[in-house]
């Protein structure tokens, strides 16, 4: 699966949740990146769930852009998204990956969508990461690993 059509089709499910919080979505994604392994739906999936919570991130704020890109790590392929929100606290970014974990208000979500991506990320040997930006908001990689000869991908 090539990386920027799941990105494409992610941006297009996603679009509403985006134009809700204002936010304004950069790509630098080349055209040239090599196929990775997974499933593109569950991929589309993790690319969703990220960009919806860096949706929710930059909501109200004056700065509301968030900045996907993509490029080869190595033998890796990083797709990498940065919202320009207040980041992840450190008391909670060991938990963030955690089933039911949430830091938004009751009723506006389980705590299950990244706790998923990571578990998806895993499947497809892969791996999913947060970190701040050093000049602020949060930072999500997603780390795909090139398709290899005779790899199944974990659908």
């Amino acid at each position: 699966m090539v990386p920027w059509c799941v990105v494409r089709d992610a941006l297009a499910i996603a679009e509403a949740r985006l134009a809700a919080a204002g936010a304004e979505v950069t790509l630098d994604l080349p055209a040239n990146l090599p196929r990775v392994q997974g499933g593109p739906v569950r991929l589309q999936q993790v690319v969703v769930n990220v960009l919806s919570n860096a949706a929710d991130a930059v909501e109200g704020l004056s700065d509301r852009r968030i900045d996907l890109t993509a490029c080869v790590d190595g033998d890796d392929v990083t797709l990498t998204v940065r919202d320009h929100g207040p980041g992840v606290a450190p008391a909670i970014a060991d938990r963030i990956f955690d089933p039911f974990f949430t830091t938004k208000q009751v009723g506006s979500g389980l705590g299950l969508g990244l706790s998923i991506s990571y578990n998806i990320m895993k499947d497809f040997e892969g791996d999913l990461r947060v970190a701040n930006h050093p000049d602020g908001g949060a930072v999500f990689t997603l780390v795909l690993r090139p398709v290899r000869a005779g790899a199944l991908a974990a659908e």
